[in-house]
């Protein structure tokens, strides 16, 4: 999910989700039928299929179920030079130029920038702001805030037109390179 200057970067995290246990199925699938099926010719390929599949298992559930939590099925997100103070303060802002009253809740979290999530009344998208964890800001440097949108719903142009302003109001800069 690379994102460049102020783009949104988009990612469907329930299909990719979807997309590897369900492969993982199908190879434990391949793999059962193939042992069961031709006994003991098949044992050596029905294992290998087997093992693969069972990584793929065990991938997918510590990899992507549980960004799949964090983020919701359908998510766009975008890098920002700024603090997180400032990150949330854009988002509130838009928010309440659309005329609708913003509540932020801070996730509980072990860092000493806890995640926060904006939120809105009449507002499908959701809003994570978080320091993002990244190698170019162990420099010192000024930190890197990554603003993660999700929504229940398809994206629709208000969300679209959240994305833009919140985007114009950060003054987009390119996102860390490792």
């Amino acid at each position: 999910m690379e994102s460049r200057g102020s783009e949104w970067a988009y990612a469907n995290n329930g299909r990719i989700a979807a997309e590897f246990l369900g492969f993982a199925i199908l190879l434990l699938g391949i793999g059962l039928i193939a042992v069961i099926a031709f006994g003991a010719d098949a044992v050596n390929a029905g294992v290998a299929l087997l093992a693969i599949a069972t990584f793929l298992l065990v991938f997918s559930v510590l990899v992507f179920l549980p960004r799949l939590a964090r983020r919701g099925s359908l998510s766009f997100s975008v890098y920002s030079r700024r603090s997180i103070d400032d990150a949330e303060k854009a988002v509130r802002e838009v928010i309440e130029e659309a005329g609708r009253t913003p509540r932020v809740a801070q996730v509980k979290s072990r860092s000493n920038h806890p995640p926060r999530i904006v939120t809105a009344e009449g507002i499908l998208a959701r809003f994570r702001i978080e320091v993002t964890r990244h190698p170019a800001t162990a420099d010192g440097g000024p930190e890197w805030t990554e603003i993660v949108e999700s929504f229940r719903a398809r994206d629709a142009a208000e969300a679209r037109a959240l994305r833009d302003k919140i985007t114009e109001r950060l003054g987009g800069a390119p996102p860390p390179e490792a």
